[in-house]
């Protein structure tokens, strides 16, 4: 069966998919939980990216801070990156370079070698992710308690003629 006229395939493929078809047996809590599901995921793509590049302001002020409080009681020494560092897309400095996170490696204190990288978007990012999964997760239990709920009620109608042989 194709698409509708008003409709390519894709579209209506799309629709019947994701819950936002006109099919008449579609219950308005699984509407609900489609309309749930396209708003979780536009708020992510929103919230994601602010909530990386407050991760990134923030670590990069601490480093700052934690720096310059070390730097007054030890030595300096010369990092070395691991590998070149990726643009994620941030504000650019005074001087017009992009903030980055990436590995370095550096020489601590007794000539040991120490290595360390900077993960604070990835993690903001998941944390958005994990709260828009779980706000999904307890929305969808509570969407599934009222449609046994309705079930129920239907049954309790149904139910008697069912088993006194009426139907």
């Amino acid at each position: 069966m194709h698409g509708t006229a008003s409709q390519p395939r894709g579209i209506a493929r799309l629709a019947r998919a994701l819950g936002l078809d006109s099919n008449p047996l579609r219950r308005a809590s699984d509407r609900a939980e489609a309309y749930l599901r396209i708003g979780l995921v536009a708020i992510f793509l929103i919230a994601g990216p602010l909530a990386v590049q407050g991760a990134g302001h923030w670590a990069y002020h601490a480093e700052i801070t934690r720096a310059t409080v070390q730097a007054m009681r030890t030595h300096r020494v010369n990092a070395v990156p691991l590998q070149p560092a990726v643009a994620m897309g941030g504000p650019a400095d005074a001087d017009g370079s992009m903030r980055t996170g990436t590995g370095a490696r550096w020489e601590g204190a007794g000539s040991s070698v120490r290595s360390g990288e900077v993960l604070a978007g990835v993690m903001a990012l998941a944390l958005v992710a994990l709260s828009s999964l779980a706000a999904l997760q307890l929305t969808v239990m509570f969407l599934n308690r009222l449609r046994l709920a309705s079930w129920e009620t239907a049954w309790s109608r149904v139910g008697p003629q069912w088993t006194d042989g009426r139907l």
